[in-house]
């Protein structure tokens, strides 16, 4: 915990698993104060504000901190970014935020408030068009975004640092300085001076295998009838939906992976949804859940659970991760631990994960599957930290 309240979405989300229990990891308010810390400082804008534009793209990427000149900045004015005043509208490119105070929000002109809106109105319309969502549309996906923006952040934060067993530093043995290796005495008294072991690198330092060779990710959704019809009893096909958004916004843009999704249902067990060539702007986003919803409502009872994993593990290459969201209502089709049995093949990462339950049985069949390959998720604030682990313990074996 100590290391981890530098993190302050990660500190904040510790804080409120504890908190649960009566547990209080941060004294009442520190939490909030290393987030701003850590990602947030208040800025004092080095112009006036004056006219509202989008502001010059940095190749770069570099930030930039309360000026007038560089979109994606933070606590300036006039650009589009965040935590400045006087911009046409949101640009977040990456960089942690520095906030301008009311006070100097309030020194932008009536005139130049009507001019950002006027531009914020005139870009969105843009958007739309380019997206071919109209403005329900948009207000849809809006919605359901809102809805797990904090997950998001965790989940790509949690994401960020990841790198495979390769990568990590090890021992290195056989070596002619460093420590001597324990294993080795009898050499070393003998005179030989490749005795010694050091930490390093197994392989080139300067290369990144998940640059190289991206992981694969196979999302496997269940959109079968009960889905829809248990919603209303502890809100899984709302849980589903939130869960396949966090995993589509986080990972869309991160090309250390391959990211694929194919739905199950009673009719078939496998329906793909999202390939790694599928271009996931907002507007393909919403269709996709939108598609998930209507499978859930209109088709036939019945479940693939089993034959969507034996599938999914069949198809898939060596080191590939797969992660099962589901319900747990399996026993109503009599499914046993022993048809879940192509969770534990060793060429691939396969995992289930319990969003849904009626009583125990999610935790109950959960605690029966060995190896750690089914989690049980019944809040969607603890699914960053639930893929996190699965994702981690897939690129370390």
């Amino acid at each position: 915990i100590a290391f981890d309240r530098l993190d302050g979405g990660l500190s904040k989300h510790l804080d409120d698993v504890f908190g649960s229990h009566g547990i209080r990891t941060f004294k009442k308010g520190h939490a909030e104060k290393e987030i701003v810390g850590r990602n947030e400082g208040v800025s004092t804008p080095k112009t006036r504000a004056s006219e509202p534009k989008h502001g010059k793209t940095d190749p770069k990427n570099e930030p930039h901190v309360g000026g007038n000149t560089w979109a994606g900045g933070t606590g300036g004015s006039d650009t589009a970014g965040l935590g400045g005043r006087g911009g046409p509208y949101r640009l977040d490119s990456g960089h942690p935020v520095h906030q301008v105070s009311d006070e100097m929000k309030a020194e932008v002109s009536s005139e130049a408030k009507r001019r950002a809106k006027e531009m914020a109105d005139n870009a969105l319309k843009k958007k739309l068009k380019e997206l071919d969502m109209g403005k329900l549309d948009w207000k849809r996906y809006s919605n359901l975004r809102t809805q797990v923006e904090e997950q998001i952040v965790q989940l790509k934060s949690h994401l960020k640092d990841l790198k495979k067993r390769s990568e990590e530093r090890v021992w290195l043995k056989n070596q002619t300085s460093g420590e001597l290796d324990e294993n080795r005495i009898v050499d070393a008294l003998s005179g030989e001076r490749d005795v010694f072991k050091r930490r390093g690198n197994p392989d080139d330092a300067n290369s990144n295998p998940l640059d190289s060779d991206p992981v694969a990710i196979k999302l496997i959704v269940d959109i079968s009838a009960s889905m829809y019809r248990f919603n209303g009893y502890d809100q899984r096909l709302e849980r589903l939906l939130e869960a396949t958004l966090m995993m589509m916004e986080s990972l869309r843009d991160d090309r250390r992976f391959r990211f694929r999704i194919v739905g199950h249902n009673g009719s078939s067990a496998k329906i793909p949804l999202v390939n790694p060539s599928t271009e996931l702007d907002e507007a393909t986003q919403l269709r996709v859940l939108e598609g998930m919803v209507a499978n859930t409502q209109y088709t036939y009872a019945g479940d693939n659970t089993v034959e969507a994993i034996s599938l999914a593990v069949e198809e898939a290459s060596k080191g590939e991760l797969i992660i099962v969201i589901s319900d747990a209502n399996l026993e109503r089709y009599d499914i046993t631990l022993d048809h879940l049995a192509p969770l534990q093949a060793h060429d691939v990462h396969a995992h289930l994960v319990f969003i849904g339950s009626l009583g125990d049985e999610a935790s109950e069949l959960a605690s029966c599957i060995p190896n750690e390959r089914a989690q049980v998720c019944l809040q969607s604030s603890d699914l960053p930290l639930i893929i996190k682990k699965i994702v981690t313990t897939a690129l370390r074996q």
